[in-house]
């Protein structure tokens, strides 16, 4: 891909990542927050060199006072330069550096994704969700019952904001995955692809992308966008993906919640 066409499809990422959450008052900040309060996610940022720290202590004081966690998700092609290091500093925790991608949604991006054909079913109930939630456990995935409870709540409060899907092998829930829709927007978010080891290797990964990228296209949305670890990296990129900048999120906890 040109690197002008990779410039126009960050700018589409840019303004869908303005699009999604809450301004600060002040324009500095947008802001994703969980159902419940209990987690902040700043998804863009607008900073100078000179008011950088005073916009980082100004979040971090709003965490503080909520109780929340704070999530910077921090992008490769951000300004100022440096900010993840700025965020060390303040106390926040890097997390794993992962690839944004993005791939023009249709019928036939769908059909690069196809696999041997699996029971996929979109999550509905809550034994939907306690499947969701044993397939993270045996993949290693850490406060299982938090994510499962926003995923609940998210399910409940915005259902047509996302969806879940399994993958069933015999009747056992052997993998999962979510998609995400801004109202509005034109972007379909990849999220959540999990599968369980004994099952691995086997096309699940890709079936569960095939089916939300299907779903997407009947939703009408324009582009597909994934934040891909290296597991993940090369079957999406090998299908058609491309790269267009990289993630990173830094996390910070009040220490009302360390406490």
């Amino acid at each position: 891909m040109k690197r002008s066409e990779i410039a126009g499809l960050l700018t589409r990422l840019d303004e869908e990542r303005r699009a999604s959450g809450t301004a600060a008052p002040d324009g500095t900040t947008v802001r994703e927050t969980a159902p419940d309060g209990s987690e902040c996610r700043i998804v863009y940022a607008r900073c100078t060199e000179e008011d950088a720290g005073l916009v980082i202590r100004a979040e971090m004081a709003r965490a503080d006072a909520l109780g929340c966690t704070l999530e910077w998700k921090l992008y490769g092609h951000d300004a100022p330069a440096g900010m993840g290091d700025r965020l060390r500093a303040a106390g926040f925790e890097p997390e794993d550096t992962e690839k944004v991608l993005m791939l023009p949604v249709s019928e036939a991006t769908a059909a690069a994704f196809q696999s041997p054909a699996y029971e996929i079913r979109r999550v509905q109930d809550v034994q939907g969700l306690d499947d969701v939630a044993g397939i993270s456990r045996d993949s290693g995935r850490r406060n299982v019952a938090e994510e499962r409870r926003q995923l609940e709540l998210s399910l409940r409060d915005a259902p047509e904001e996302m969806s879940v899907h399994v993958a069933y092998v015999n009747g056992v829930p052997a993998a999962c995955g979510r998609v995400y829709y801004r109202p509005g927007g034109a972007f379909a978010e990849l999220a959540g692809g999990r599968t369980r080891p004994a099952y691995r290797k086997r096309g699940l990964f890709t079936a569960l992308v095939a089916a939300r990228l299907r779903e997407a296209a009947a939703r009408g949305r324009a582009h597909a966008c994934v934040d891909a670890l290296p597991t993940s990296e090369p079957t999406l990129v090998k299908r058609g993906f491309t790269e267009v900048t990289t993630t990173r999120p830094f996390v910070y906890e009040p220490a009302a919640r360390v406490g």
